[in-house]
């Protein structure tokens, strides 16, 4: 994503600021990265330009440079730096698979904690991973299941988030084949 978004703004000309150093790069990122292999209808892209380009200006530059399926859709200056506050995500289940996610959102109603094993990578210094327990619970503020929709929104605990696997495997889904099907539908940001 971050390459094809420095190659669209290459194309579309943009006044560009680049980093120093030896191997200057184009001072650009993504606000929120998605998990891999998740789509999303929604990604704030932050770009630094050496001069003022008119907000109308900079999406119709940029569409007119991207590929099929990626559309820039406002532009506007930012106040400080983007501070993530909700993401929100759906995934279309067959019959058989929504039946018993509604019969495991149904369980879930009365208990007070969600439990699921969280495995971290191994730190330098560790030769094995490690996995730790976290509570799901408080970290999703939505969890339901709309006409075979599964749809939920996560919200952060301090710097502790939830992730979409993690929710899949929650409900009994498949937290690598599903999560392969699920789309960030919205983000939302505080700067």
């Amino acid at each position: 994503m971050m390459r094809l978004a420095e190659r669209a703004a290459r194309r579309a000309a943009l006044p560009l600021r680049y980093s120093q150093g030896y191997n200057p790069r184009p001072v650009l990122s993504l606000a929120c990265p998605r998990p891999v292999g998740v789509a999303s209808r929604d990604e704030l892209l932050v770009l630094t330009l050496e001069e003022d380009i008119g907000p109308q200006d900079l999406p119709a530059r940029l569409n007119q440079c991207s590929p099929p399926g990626m559309r820039v859709l406002e532009a506007r200056p930012l106040e400080g730096k983007p501070r993530l506050v909700t993401q929100e995500f759906e995934l279309p289940l067959r019959e058989e698979a929504a039946a018993a996610v509604a019969a495991r959102l149904e369980e879930l109603t009365g208990q007070d904690h969600w439990p699921v094993e969280r495995i971290t990578s191994p730190k330098q210094g560790r030769k094995e991973k490690q996995v730790r327990p976290v509570d799901l619970k408080p970290l999703i503020e939505d969890l339901r299941l709309d006409q075979g929709v599964l749809r939920w929104r996560l919200r952060p605990q301090g710097d502790l988030w939830a992730r979409p696997g993690e929710v899949l495997a929650l409900l009994g889904l498949d937290d690598r084949v599903d999560l392969a099907r699920v789309e960030r539908t919205a983000v939302e940001y505080k700067t």
